[in-house]
């Protein structure tokens, strides 16, 4: 009878830092596979208190990490903001985030398998998206549809101004549905609609939670409505995105990046924003990492001219890439390792361009 191998695994949280380290046997790891990929799932730690999804590939490596708030009894409410704030679900922040900092999160529909519709965030969870992905299940990220923005806008109980920050126009609908739910509005309630103030980010992900944050902050703060409004402005335009498509199939059947489905051959590098006008390009086919890695530097050069940069570096289940990237950032920029965080990547790029995706979303230092 053959023993059990037994291997020792070190997990980074990286919403906190803290290291937990666990024991998987041969058979734990065999019966918790699906597809190429184990999900295991640790205990809550930490402030606020969250898990952490661990995902092993058959190599029994890590391939990423994921960390999900758990819902608090208490949470800290909306007090102290002098408008409402909006943000579209493709900015992947948490319904327990958004609680507790004053944001409200208006959801899109994931559909699975061309048939059952799920909302997001609220009745499927990232977590839940990458397990699907791994299970091969077909994906998709709709609209938020206009009815579903003018239910929003109505339902507001207060007469304070509103503010909502949208995916990129370039991406999806959501922002011209916003638009055209205000001026449904406005013929019957026009007041209502003077308070609407909506954004469009030229972004997905972190850039979207990074506006609707600091939104929030220069609220609290005591910023005037227009103060804030320029702030979104700047971001909008100045910030980047560049990533990598892993699987090229993939694409074939996305919403938003099928148009790039002809460029074969490798991996296509996709620059979001170029020229701070939200437009998507495709730069180049790279066939290795390290050709990835030395695109996206020249990128950033042409981008970023003696301009130091913030952001986040983002990745599908490829977790030891990105801090790859990280560490070439470090070395070629002389980035500091805290300016750039690490996160699973954003639902909508992960739904369309599948697992292995790995990107940088940077904008300016000020």
């Amino acid at each position: 009878m053959s023993e059990k191998s037994i291997k020792r695994y070190t997990a980074i949280c990286p919403l906190c830092d803290e290291t937990s380290i666990f024991d998987l046997d041969d058979n734990e790891l065999q019966n918790h596979m699906q597809g190429d990929l184990a999900t295991f799932t640790l205990d809550s730690h930490g402030n606020p208190p969250h898990i952490l999804f661990v995902y092993i590939d058959k190599q029994k490596n890590i391939r990423g990490t994921y960390p999900f708030l758990v819902k608090q009894s208490a949470p800290l409410g909306k007090s102290g903001l002098n408008y409402n704030h909006f943000v579209d679900a493709a900015s992947d922040i948490t319904a327990e985030e958004a609680e507790s900092s004053g944001i409200r999160i208006i959801p899109y529909d994931v559909q699975i398998n061309g048939k059952a519709k799920k909302s997001y965030p609220f009745e499927i969870s990232l977590p839940e998206i990458l397990g699907l992905l791994i299970q091969n299940r077909k994906l998709d990220s709709l609209p938020i549809q206009t009815e579903k923005f003018m239910e929003t806008f109505t339902s507001i109980d207060n007469e304070l101004p509103i503010i909502v920050n949208t995916i990129s126009s370039q991406i999806s609908k959501n922002y011209r549905n916003a638009l055209k739910a205000k001026k449904i509005i406005s013929k019957n309630d026009p007041q209502l609609a003077n308070r609407i103030n909506i954004v469009d980010s030229l972004a997905a992900g972190s850039i979207l939670k990074t506006i609707a944050k600091q939104s929030v902050e220069m609220d609290r703060k005591g910023r005037e409505l227009q103060e804030i409004m320029m702030y979104s402005e700047w971001l909008r335009h100045y910030h980047r995105t560049y990533f990598i498509v892993h699987d090229t199939e993939k694409i074939r059947r996305s919403n938003f990046l099928g148009r790039f489905s002809g460029i074969m051959g490798g991996k296509p590098l996709i620059a979001c924003n170029v020229d701070g006008l939200g437009k998507i390009e495709p730069c180049k086919n790279v066939r290795t990492f390290k050709e990835g890695l030395g695109e996206i530097g020249r990128l950033i050069k042409k981008d970023f001219v003696r301009r130091k940069f913030t952001g986040t570096i983002f990745h599908a289940l490829s977790e030891q890439n990105a801090y790859r990237l990280l560490e070439y950032l470090s070395i070629m920029f002389k980035v500091n390792k805290g300016e750039l965080q690490i996160e699973s990547c954003c639902s909508t790029i992960g739904i369309n361009g599948g697992l292995g995706v790995l990107g940088l979303s940077i904008y300016p230092k000020i």
